[in-house]
């Protein structure tokens, strides 16, 4: 018989990628503005704000040095 347990981590991990697929389906600006935009319709904006805010900078961040990385060694390094 399956355990609880594994039926648990089964689903989160179903729901983990549920939300990966989402967030690269839309874009990551878009589906944390969709976010956003729930909670203001629900009524928790600050928080949800605050957090879609974080995050969206911190991803922000990461996508532009990714990119200046990439380009800096492709200019340093020609590929053939």
């Amino acid at each position: 018989m399956i355990s609880y347990m594994l039926l648990g981590i089964l689903l989160l991990i179903i729901m983990a990628g549920v939300l990966i697929l989402a967030i690269m389906g839309l874009g990551w600006q878009t589906f944390f503005g969709g976010v956003q935009k729930g909670a203001e319709k629900v009524g928790i904006t600050k928080a949800i704000k605050n957090i879609t805010n974080d995050i969206q900078n911190s991803l922000g961040k990461i996508v532009s040095n990714t990119t200046k990385n990439v380009a800096i060694k492709d200019i340093l390094i020609p590929k053939n």
